[in-house]
């Protein structure tokens, strides 16, 4: 009990510093926030193979992961050449930089910074010492309910910087249901990132996901927003 309420009070905190406080220390933070995190859950007495990361799991880990990726590719080619999904990826930020930023982003920032320090937050470190005391399904619920409430800053920002966020609308209750939406959507992603985590016995596969989920997104929403605006 006390574990668990540690790890929500340090990334409480993390979620301000990388969203509010020190943005431009991102990387910095998430690998120290990562380390933090799993000596809190070996103090505990969490042992590696209850957080996906014992070396026995490494080879099964590391097949599942080419699974996911191979996966998550053919999803963005399928999305980036319809027409109603391409408009998914218009994001203005992604328009803001040059090859050197997309290639940071989508090679270090994403899958050392966020994917790493959340599936090791979410899905090893809280999933393990809530289920330790409370049981492996309310270990996933308070997982996945942490999961979406840490996305609640993120999803202020998307609204005010992705176009797929005008269908919400503009002022106050726009932004509510935003906010609402985005929560409701990465909890429920977080069930199944911990389903994956649970089915494959490791955490490689939910952070290969992640990380490929976003980094090639990010590399399709950068592609597109530097086609249309050389147009």
């Amino acid at each position: 009990m006390i574990s668990t309420i540690a790890v929500l009070a340090v990334l409480a905190i993390v979620n301000l510093l990388t969203n509010r406080w020190a943005k431009r220390h991102y990387l910095v933070i998430c690998l120290v926030a990562t380390v933090v995190l799993i000596a809190i859950a070996r103090f505990d007495g969490i042992s590696w193979m209850s957080m996906g990361l014992a070396r026995t799991t490494w080879r099964q880990g590391i097949l599942w992961s080419l699974v996911v990726v191979a996966a998550v590719l053919v999803f963005y080619a399928i999305a980036a050449a319809l027409p109603w999904t391409r408009k998914g990826f218009a994001d203005k930020r992604a328009a803001e930089g040059g090859w050197w930023m997309m290639l940071y982003h989508s090679l270090i920032r994403i899958p050392f910074g966020t994917a790493l320090l959340e599936e090791t937050a979410f899905r090893a470190v809280l999933l393990s010492v809530s289920a330790d005391v409370w049981g492996w399904w309310a270990g996933v619920a308070v997982s996945s309910l942490a999961f979406g409430l840490w996305h609640v800053l993120p999803s202020l920002d998307f609204h005010e910087h992705h176009d797929a966020a005008a269908l919400m609308g503009n002022g106050r209750w726009a932004k509510v249901r935003s906010v609402v939406l985005t929560v409701l959507g990465t909890a429920a992603a977080g069930v199944g990132f911990c389903m994956l985590r649970g089915i494959s016995g490791s955490l490689f596969p939910a952070l290969a996901l992640h990380a490929a989920l976003n980094s090639i997104g990010f590399v399709v929403s950068w592609g597109m927003a530097r086609r249309l605006r050389e147009l």
